[in-house]
């Protein structure tokens, strides 16, 4: 038997020298030795590999113009027929809906009888992990007709509990017009199916495009250990990226660092770790890295421009002077004025104020009310709830006091308390105090009718009944602009609550 080593050692062998897809091909094409066939397969699986990883969609409209789908489809017609799975995304990638639909058919009738043994083993046909390996990941978004074809055909298999109705969500996933669209749809399947890791994984992802870092990091990481979807550099990245966008720049590093360890040479990685080091003034380290990143990438605009940051941050004025002189990169005007500035000594030279401050490239937004505004209108409203939980959320996290507290965002690894999931619905945001007692408030845009009063207390309900909150008194506030009469009234009834009415007004600075 022909291990899968030896396998990989003779791709790699066969491909040696090639410097295009069109090489490889006529490597692979005229192969006249032993395993002929399994070399071609292997082939035909790295590729898949390289067009299939990472992202959520597809640029469906650019199939015919992407080379590496143009030279898996033809090494496919050099398999024999019986190659089943890689004739399915043949057709799919060339677009030829009718035949993927047939073939598909085909292809699990042939997968289950080849999967018997496996079957009367774990009891299923197609799990969660060959969902997204075999369907999900490949075939991305599909076209309309597919997910559903897929779940109709699954349904005559026994399979795990969910996995039809899981091809259902990713068929409306893939059709939702907007992030929020998509996060109601997968929060909705996560209460029904919580055992479900890519649901988890995409909610992170939505979160992620939605730039909400928190609950992107917080779902991410509690996909770490048992990601199924998202490569561990995608995920690695993805969360050096939002610790980032946090300032927690010991943590980003971290992450880039592990996003490395997969993917040595990603010129982008690199660039962001070496700005990552080098806001932590770690300027010697940022300069080799960006150095690197040259090295792999002598086109990478960024790591050009952050290289003349390092350097002047070092003090080697001069070699940031003749490296902006000889550079045929786009170098910001920004950093040429301040090169041309310099002196021609390459001795450290301690930066201004100012400077370390243009350098950070991070604002900080500051939402005390000392001299505010008031607009003279006293119901001004949000125009969507989610602004009011953004501003609320980031006066917390600054650590401003709010509604007379002083409270903290709810954390635990994989949890954060914004939009706070639990089996009957959905907290706005979860806080605690320095006594670990819990706040849950719910934000309204306007005045919130019953249903604000009636949710509330709902929710208090269940965590008084739920460990979370054991050994922890456990409060609600309602946030909202122009309360009824019938809602102050029962919200003054109970002792668990209080009630807020907010105010939109502008700083003069």
């Amino acid at each position: 038997m022909f291990s899968q080593d030896k396998l990989n050692e003779l791709l790699q062998a066969t491909l040696d020298g090639c410097h295009s897809y069109k090489d490889e091909y006529e490597r692979i094409r005229d192969y006249k030795g032993e395993y002929q066939e399994q070399l071609r397969d292997a082939y035909c699986d790295a590729l898949l590999y390289g067009i299939s990883q990472g992202y959520t969609k597809y640029d469906i409209d650019n199939f015919a113009k992407n080379e590496a789908i143009q030279i898996f489809c033809k090494v496919v017609k050099l398999l024999p027929k019986d190659y089943s799975y890689y004739y399915l995304l043949s057709y799919f990638y060339k677009r030829e809906d009718e035949k993927v639909l047939s073939a598909l058919e085909s292809y699990l009738k042939d997968l289950f009888k080849g999967s018997q043994k496996i079957i009367e083993e774990r009891g299923y046909f197609v799990g969660e992990s060959s969902l997204i390996d075999y369907f999900f990941e490949p075939f991305k978004q599909g076209f309309p007709g597919f997910w559903a074809a897929l779940s109709k055909n699954l349904r005559a298999y026994p399979n795990q509990k969910g996995i039809p109705e899981l091809c259902g969500v990713i068929d409306e996933y893939y059709s939702c017009s907007t992030d929020e669209d998509a996060l109601e749809l997968l929060i909705n399947t996560m209460q029904k199916f919580p055992d479900f890791v890519l649901v988890k994984e995409l909610i992170g992802y939505t979160y992620y495009s939605l730039k909400m870092w928190n609950n992107a990091i917080a779902y991410l990481e509690a996909t770490e250990e048992t990601g199924l979807f998202f490569s561990s550099r995608d995920a690695n990245f993805m969360m050096g990226w939002c610790y980032g966008k946090l300032k927690n720049h010991r943590l980003e590093e971290n992450y880039y660092r592990k996003a490395l360890e997969t993917a040595p040479d990603n010129s982008i990685i690199l660039n962001n770790l070496g700005y990552s080091l080098y806001l932590q003034k770690k300027y010697v380290e940022a300069k080799d890295i960006f150095e690197q990143c040259l090295e792999l990438d002598a086109s990478s605009v960024y790591a050009a421009n952050n290289y003349v940051r390092a350097l002047i941050a070092l003090g080697r004025n001069k070699d940031a002077k003749d490296f902006v002189k000889n550079s045929k990169l786009k170098i910001s005007k920004t950093i040429v004025s301040r090169v041309d500035k310099l002196d021609n000594s390459n001795a450290r030279i301690a930066k201004t104020q100012k400077e370390e401050a243009d350098e950070s490239q991070l604002l900080d937004y500051d939402f005390s009310q000392e001299n505010a505004v008031d607009l003279g209108i006293k119901r001004q409203q949000f125009s969507n709830e989610k602004l009011l939980e953004d501003e609320l959320t980031a006066r917390i996290e600054q650590g401003i006091e709010v509604f007379g507290k002083k409270l903290k965002m709810y954390k635990k690894k994989g949890v954060y308390g914004r939009q706070f999931i639990i089996p009957i619905g959905r907290l706005d945001l979860l806080c605690e105090d320095d006594k670990g007692d819990l706040y849950i408030i719910e934000l309204k845009k306007d005045s919130g009718y019953d249903d604000a009063y009636k949710q509330t207390a709902a929710y208090l309900d269940w965590f008084e009944q739920n460990d979370i909150s054991k050994g922890k008194k456990v409060y609600g506030i309602i946030c909202l602009n122009s309360p009824t009469k019938e809602l102050i009234e029962k919200v003054h009834a109970d002792k668990r609550m209080k009630l807020f009415e907010y105010q939109i007004s502008y700083t003069e600075r």
